[in-house]
């Protein structure tokens, strides 16, 4: 029997299983704190578990995710325990308006019996209004297409329109302005199939599956169409491609039919001559089962044996770079799809050459050396040597997989404004209005609230008020309450890069650390040698302070001392630098020297830094210039390693001298490991 509690926990887990939600957020819900949502957290998971239902994986920095391991089974169990339907599987990320206008249309143009306002409310889990206002919109969309949305009583609604209509608003709505969001290998790779009308392939397969009603998801049609531009692109680059297909079971089948005609239509309307042999590997991609289960029996594997062997390949890879892709259903489908017929070529003493693989090694050598490391060594390759050709076309469908994770976590942001409930709740509006896809806020304060516990886990920050970035090593964008486009467009080019970063940051966390010239450079002219103190014996915290400051009113060679001393006790007023048991990072509010000084002080002894920070021995004291042209809070961002990384904060501290210092920051962000000096 589930508590109250449990039973709301169980709720919000399921409503969000395709991201983490954090005990933070748990708590707030339940009503409790953080340390007794956990433990009910760890309750629910064992009767999951006991139950064989499936689990709650928790993630550090990130909360909690619910992994459901029989979907069946779970579904009776939820339905009795909250007296809830659940939504089908690929309903469970409809929560925004633009999502339920997707599932709307794409019941409209694809599906294959009539769309009604009530079955649509039940399936979305909404009120009729709202699906009623979700038309309203709809129509908007259509407009430009001369597309009318109309309605007979035994019909439901419709669409009516042209074919070249529909067909131009299917392929910009459908496709064109989701290929990066449902196959980064078309965002990722897009200048490798150069030259390549993709549009026009997307046209074609979508036209003939139309024809043979052939019912396919966006993500099949992206894989037919990527297969067929490689193989369009392989014929470019001048190379052979060997096919040894069976056809003997595949001849009568609607998909054979429909491939060949797909075929035949890019010779038409491209006047690309694919071999005819090439609609065996299309006919593959519509027709998956059955073909696959022929082939198989070929090379005597079976099925299950191929897909678990499959599953222990990606959960090493989980493991090594903290994504889920070994419970990706898209990843696995398109991993055995392609196997099939690779193994088929194994097996025939073939390979499929690859045009794109010398810009794969260079570009993007980390993705490729994973896949590698682990497809390498998987039981049903063994026979076989399998090129680096080949194993380049499965880091396609790794990387389309992990682009697909990074876009399901929204951001997790901090809001901070001035102290205005009114303008608050404005701005708080407008982005959960326009971004909430995107975002989440996990709380909005005033720029004096900002402190280490409030930051934690933070991807972005948003601001209607200048704030200083010296030590937040987290982006930041200034908006207005009010949040323009331009503002809006901010954001979306910061909630891109950190898409792009937490993917590479799961990636390529065994890479060696690198450092640029230009950030060498900044190192060496912001530190120096009359800013640098190594403190052995005992002293506090207005000491060392005072020695700083002294010494950068001395290099910058006019009085700033009293003025910076002023505005490091007004940071501090605001909440503790100290941001973690032995770093602290002071900087002032205002810039106040005309230079940028990064001064250090290296205490053998921890001091007291406040009443929560007793054994601080590192200060770094960070001045910007008044004319902000140094980039000093790049300094603060490879200050981050020092909370992170217990071997470099040791190794800092037993530096001992300037010289040694630098050997040791420096040495640690180009990867070279220095013992403890």
């Amino acid at each position: 029997m589930l508590s109250k509690k449990e039973i709301i926990m169980l709720k919000m887990l399921y409503q969000n299983r395709n991201t983490y939600t954090s005990s933070k957020q748990i708590a707030k819900q339940l009503g409790v704190s953080d340390r007794t949502a956990r433990k009910y957290v760890q309750g629910l998971g064992l009767i999951l578990k006991n139950h064989k239902l499936g689990q709650i994986c928790a993630k550090q920095g990130q909360g909690y995710r619910l992994n459901i391991t029989d979907q069946r089974s779970f579904d009776r169990f939820y339905t009795e325990k909250t007296n809830t339907r659940p939504t089908a599987a690929d309903l469970t990320t409809i929560n925004e308006a633009n999502d339920r206008q997707y599932f709307v249309l794409n019941q409209l143009l694809f599906g294959q019996k009539p769309v009604f306002v009530d079955d649509l409310a039940a399936d979305l889990c909404v009120s009729r209004s709202t699906i009623s206002n979700d038309i309203v919109e709809i129509k908007q969309l259509l407009k430009p297409y001369t597309i009318e949305l109309k309605h007979r009583t035994s019909q439901g609604i419709y669409v009516a329109g042209s074919e070249n209509s529909l067909r131009h608003f299917i392929m910009n709505y459908f496709f064109m302005n989701r290929l990066q969001d449902n196959l980064y290998a078309f965002s990722m790779y897009k200048h490798l199939l150069e030259g390549i009308a993709i549009e026009e392939i997307v046209i074609i397969v979508l036209d003939t599956c139309r024809k043979y009603f052939l019912k396919l998801s966006d993500f099949m049609i992206y894989t037919i169409v990527l297969h067929i531009g490689l193989a369009i692109k392989r014929l470019q680059e001048g190379f052979e491609i060997q096919l040894h297909p069976q056809e003997a079971n595949l001849a009568q089948e609607v998909e054979y039919q429909s491939a060949l005609e797909i075929v035949e239509k890019i010779r038409q309307q491209m006047g690309i001559v694919l071999p005819s042999e090439e609609a065996f590997y299309i006919a593959i991609h519509l027709k998956n089962k059955l073909v696959s289960e022929t082939i198989r029996e070929q090379i005597d594997l079976d099925d299950n044996e191929v897909k678990q062997q499959l599953l222990v390949v990606l959960q090493k890879i989980d493991q090594e770079t903290g994504f889920c892709l070994a419970e990706d259903p898209l990843l696995i489908d398109g991993l055995m799809m392609h196997i099939t017929p690779l193994l088929q070529r194994l097996n025939n003493g073939t390979s499929m050459e690859n045009p794109l693989l010398e810009t794969i090694k260079k570009d993007y050598s980390d993705f490729f050396q994973l896949t590698i490391r682990h497809f390498s060594d998987v039981p049903f390759f063994a026979p076989y040597k399998v090129t680096e050709g080949e194993l380049a076309y499965l880091m396609i469908h790794l990387t389309a997989a992990m682009e697909r994770l990074a876009n399901q976590q929204k951001a997790r942001v901090l809001v901070i404004c001035a102290t205005g409930i009114g303008s608050s709740q404005m701005l708080k509006n407008r982005l959960e209005h326009e971004l909430g896809s995107k975002l989440v806020i996990e709380e909005m304060i005033s720029y004096y609230e900002i402190s280490e516990q409030k930051l934690a886990g933070i991807d972005l920050i948003i601001s209607s008020i200048k704030v200083p970035d010296v030590v937040l090593n987290i982006p930041i964008v200034t908006v207005s309450v009010f949040l323009d486009k331009k503002d809006i467009q901010k954001i979306n080019r910061q909630l891109k890069q950190y898409k792009t970063k937490k993917q590479y940051r799961s990636v390529l966390k065994q890479r060696p650390k690198t450092l640029s010239d230009k950030e060498r450079e900044l190192i060496e002219t912001s530190f120096r040698p009359e800013l640098f103190l190594w403190l052995a014996e005992e002293t506090d915290k207005e000491a060392v302070l005072d020695q700083l400051l002294t010494r950068i009113e001395s290099v910058e060679k006019r009085a700033v001392k009293e003025a910076l001393g002023k505005q490091l006790a007004l940071r501090e007023a605001y909440s503790s630098v100290a941001f973690s048991d032995h770093l602290a990072v002071a900087h002032p509010i205002e810039p106040i020297t005309n230079d940028a000084y990064a001064a250090v002080a290296i205490l053998k002894q921890g001091i007291k830094w406040d009443d929560e920070h007793d054994q601080i021995q590192l200060i770094f004291l960070l001045s910007p210039d008044r004319l902000g042209q140094v980039e000093l809070n790049k300094i603060s961002q490879l200050l981050v390693p020092i909370i992170e990384d217990e071997s470099f904060k040791d190794a800092l501290i037993a530096s001992g001298d300037f010289e040694h210092f630098m050997e040791c920051f420096i040495g640690y962000h180009l990867g070279t490991h220095l013992s403890h000096m």
